[in-house]
């Protein structure tokens, strides 16, 4: 068995898609009124179809009714502003500048690149970490070489404190702002269709928000976003995001590697202990059921795929709704060099399958935040080099009916699979997760590794192979055709292996 590149296991379903309703097509050129696009959405009626002509487009679109918006290559909507400020050295901050705002920006970018952001409010404690020591110096490890760049919105002075790496003078850096807080294109309408646009320098780039159902997000290009590339909430159902690129379009400068392990993990801190927490690739927040997210490439975003509810991280806290997520299904995704979670799964968890995707490079890996309920099924994914996780289970434990089976995991750090960062001590951990056919290759620590403050290990085992060779798996798996209660566990029908039992891992080993 050959140990497969990232991009190399993406694997492609012939799958049905919502009915695009069929209409008049109308061209659409920038700089042919002050807002082309918005204007065409209020003069269009259900069904249309609105192509954008290549160029750079300033706005902000609401989509209410059901149409096609569809730009032809080179179809930018931009967020950013140019900032033009005058600048002057902070006092008693070398290398530190800083400009008069009335208000605060929601992102700075510098070359079109985010930097990191620095919040007044959560860097008052005193030490290396407060705000006029981390813009002075950097984090304590690593300075400003990996970070680069810092700045904050100091909201009793109403000024913008900047440090560029170099401690350049910014008057001569290409600097640029998000000053809206909206995304840059809102749907709440039925059947509507975003394809092959590129979006750039929004904090949300698409949210699908309470009443869109039936729409698809296709061959779209994030190249920066300061919030969730694409954000699914308030109820948003059956919708699909599939086959788009996104990235963070970040200045900092990250890879997940074993290589300045605790340097890297200073950006994590910057923005988790001072900064802004997370910016998610595509997340799913109170979204509604069936939706779909297929084929996706996100490369250096903050999380990669997540669905939850950071408000009911903890079994303490009861769920808004059961439903939330319902059907989710994540497949064929190819998620790589995050700064934190590949992809990320709490709340309910009811019928969610997660299959055939790809997490390479990734810091968090792919990370269970206590689902309560389940069945969820984790099969035929390949995990490469998470560093320092590979698949966890964290913040309190899981109640759910779980399934993760047919798993190749490659190198890394840390072992296969973890119990860590429990926030509650109880007298269970996984006792419904089942783990069956994973296989496990050159994982420093192997299967298991159970940290400081969390339950015993409860889980259903078997049929795991750790080996340094991947031949091993060969024949050495459990026939699941007829595992769950008589029936197949979703990917393992019957007749889907040919030999005498079915290799360990997500693949056949040739």
């Amino acid at each position: 068995m050959k140990i497969l590149p990232c991009v190399a296991v993406l694997v492609v379903w012939a799958l049905g898609f919502p009915l695009e309703a069929k209409g008049a097509e109308i061209r659409i050129k920038p700089g042919a009124s002050d807002q082309p696009i918005s204007n065409a959405i209020a003069a269009s009626n259900a069904g249309d179809t609105l192509v954008l002509a290549p160029g750079v487009y300033h706005e902000r679109l609401r989509l209410e009714k059901q149409l096609t918006l569809r730009g032809e290559p080179g179809a930018i909507i931009d967020g950013t502003i140019p900032l033009k400020a005058e600048w002057s050295p902070a006092e008693g901050m070398e290398k530190v500048f800083t400009t008069p705002s009335k208000s605060r920006p929601e992102g700075l970018l510098i070359d079109g690149k985010f930097i990191a952001e620095i919040r007044f409010d959560r860097a008052q404690k005193s030490g290396e970490w407060n705000w006029q020591t981390l813009l002075a110096k950097g984090p304590p490890l690593g300075g400003f070489k990996h970070i680069r760049a810092l700045w904050m919105y100091h909201s009793k002075e109403k000024k913008i404190y900047l440090r560029l790496e170099d401690g350049a003078a910014p008057d001569k850096a290409t600097l640029s702002a998000v000053m809206s807080g909206e995304p840059l294109i809102e749907i709440t309408a039925t059947g509507a269709v975003v394809d092959g646009l590129t979006l750039r320098g929004g904090i949300e780039a698409i949210t699908l928000a309470e009443g869109a159902k039936d729409c698809i997000i296709r061959y779209c290009k994030i190249t920066s976003y300061e919030g969730s590339g694409v954000l699914l909430r308030g109820g948003a159902s059956s919708c699909t995001v599939e086959d788009c690129d996104i990235t963070r379009g970040a200045f900092e400068d990250w890879r997940a590697t074993t290589e300045n392990r605790r340097e890297n993990y200073e950006i994590w801190r910057i923005h988790k202990d001072v900064g802004k927490y997370d910016r998610v690739g595509i997340e799913l927040i109170r979204a509604g059921t069936s939706n779909r997210i297929l084929r996706n490439h996100l490369d250096r975003t903050f999380d990669g795929i997540c669905l939850g509810d950071s408000s009911t991280e903890s079994l303490d806290k009861p769920l808004i709704d059961p439903n939330h997520g319902r059907g989710t299904e994540i497949a064929g995704n190819i998620i790589e060099n995050t700064r934190d979670s590949g992809i990320e799964l709490g709340v309910g968890c009811i019928d969610v399958n997660v299959h055939h995707n790809t997490l390479c490079h990734t810091h968090g890996g792919l990370r269970f935040k206590l689902p309560r309920i389940g069945p969820v099924f984790i099969h035929h994914n390949h995990l490469i080099d998470g560093t320092p996780f590979n698949i966890w289970f964290s913040m309190d434990s899981s109640p759910a009916e779980g399934y993760i089976y047919h798993n190749t995991i490659t190198g890394g750090s840390d072992a296969a699979f973890v119990y860590s960062s429990f926030n509650a001590t109880r007298d269970f951990a996984t006792p419904k997760w089942h783990l069956l056919n994973n296989l496990i290759l050159q994982v420093k620590d192997g299967f298991f590794d159970q940290r400081k403050g969390t339950p015993p290990r409860d889980f259903t085992e078997s049929h795991n192979i750790t080996s340094d060779d991947p031949h091993a798996a060969i024949g050495a798996g459990l026939d699941l055709s007829t595992y769950l209660k008589g029936n197949p566990l979703p990917g393992c029908e019957p007749g889907y292996f040919k030999a005498k039992a079915p290799d360990a891992g997500a693949g056949s080993v040739k």
